[in-house]
């Protein structure tokens, strides 16, 4: 200005024209000043790049307790059962809780049991069902199919006790809440006692009176692979010592990991501790189904006196990691409806025009279709302007 002043000479007229031309100018160039600041559309996604997937070759493998409040036992005075469920469903299996419903109105299934007899026998015909399919069939053939090769309908021992057969005719079932076993129960990690009717005369304590302690052999053995995945015999013994006794071991049943389902050899548990079961062939009366129906109920009871299962679940874990690079010029402006004010767009906080601020707190994974798979949270919020770039690292397991 001073530069211009010194160049040129003007007369009084000419220095009265300009100042009349700088008062005409003032309007317009204060009305460009306060034109709205509209903020810049920015993209609501971004593909991920070349590289910024990372696959991990790592994999963990994680245990953890079976029941509910994260405990590995359930113990004397924790198996219960639900009297509605023991009317109506219970003629084929019946629900085992860790808390009474009194207790806890919202308790969850910790397991459940059941009896199966491969010939129907041990339970009531259901009214005007054909001959054979009881409750105790159904049971039964569910597990042959779920458990077994095509074509084989028998659950099978290769060392039973003396005298018995390598069929098992009669079977008792365990089956623990999908849930709570995630991919498979943890084998060599879990433990369930049995209390018969008479004293197991194989172990002389007095604590062991009418129990027996049951385990699998994946400790001593590579198990087999059948139709139901992974499959181990299950023994006489204990998590802290292993199988009881010497080889070959008496087996007591089929332990399937992976569908978290225990088969055990009704006769030779019986044989062993004096197992309550009720084997006779019922066709349909008007007899409540409790009077005839009672082998899921007897098991529960000779679990509840025993008082013990001690269980850990397993899983592996694998990881993806997703690199998400924010450049500078990208997502600096929020879609929150405080960001802006007006019609026209403008910023809530003057200070943002030239220099927006946003915090970055939380990441969306999209597929193609723009359908929401994931959702991340930062630690802390990240700010995220014109002058900073961002990195930010997904680790997703499953």
């Amino acid at each position: 200005m001073v530069k211009y002043s010194d160049k040129f000479a003007r007369s009084p007229r000419r220095n009265q024209i300009e100042r009349v031309g700088r008062r005409r100018d003032l309007p317009r160039i204060r009305q460009v000043r306060r034109r709205p600041t509209r903020v810049v559309l920015q993209p609501v996604y971004k593909r991920f790049g070349g590289g910024d997937i990372v696959e991990s070759a790592d994999t963990d493998v994680i245990t953890a307790a079976m029941w509910s409040n994260q405990d590995g036992v359930m113990a004397s005075g924790e198996f219960h059962t639900s009297s509605v469920q023991s009317s109506s469903a219970g003629e084929y299996y019946l629900d085992v809780y860790r808390e009474s419903a009194t207790t806890n109105a919202d308790r969850e299934v910790q397991f459940s049991i059941a009896y199966g007899h491969n010939m129907g026998s041990g339970s009531q015909q259901p009214q005007y069902a054909t001959v054979g399919f009881s409750p105790s069939k159904a049971i039964y053939s569910q597990y042959a199919n779920l458990l077994l090769a095509p074509g084989d309908s028998n659950f099978s021992l290769t060392n039973r006790s003396a005298s018995l057969s390598s069929d098992l005719e009669q079977i008792h079932i365990v089956n623990i809440q999908r849930n709570r076993f995630k991919e498979k129960v943890d084998p060599a990690n879990w433990e369930l006692h049995i209390s018969g009717a008479y004293q197991d005369t194989n172990v002389p304590s007095a604590d062991d009176e009418r129990k027996i302690k049951l385990i699998d052999d994946s400790s001593v053995s590579d198990g087999s692979i059948t139709e139901g995945g992974k499959v181990y015999k299950i023994v006489s013994g204990t998590i802290a010592n292993g199988p009881a006794g010497t080889t070959p071991y008496t087996e007591y049943g089929l332990f399937y990991p992976d569908n978290g389902v225990l088969v055990l050899d009704s006769v030779g548990i019986n044989g062993r501790v004096g197992l309550p079961i009720n084997s006779q062939s019922f066709n349909y009366c008007a007899d409540p189904v409790s009077v005839h129906n009672q082998n899921p109920t007897f098991f529960f009871d000779a679990l509840s006196r025993a008082g013990h299962f001690a269980a850990r679940n397993k899983e592996t874990v694998h990881a993806s990691h997703y690199f998400i690079r924010i450049n500078n010029n990208e997502y600096n402006f929020s879609n929150n409806p405080t960001f802006t004010s007006g019609s026209q767009g403008t910023f809530t906080h003057p200070t943002f025009f030239k220099d927006p601020k946003v915090y970055i707190t939380t990441v969306g994974l999209y597929n193609d279709n723009n359908e929401l798979l994931a959702v991340a949270k930062l630690s802390k919020p990240l700010l995220k302007t014109y002058n900073r770039e961002a990195l930010i690292r997904v680790k997703l397991e499953y």
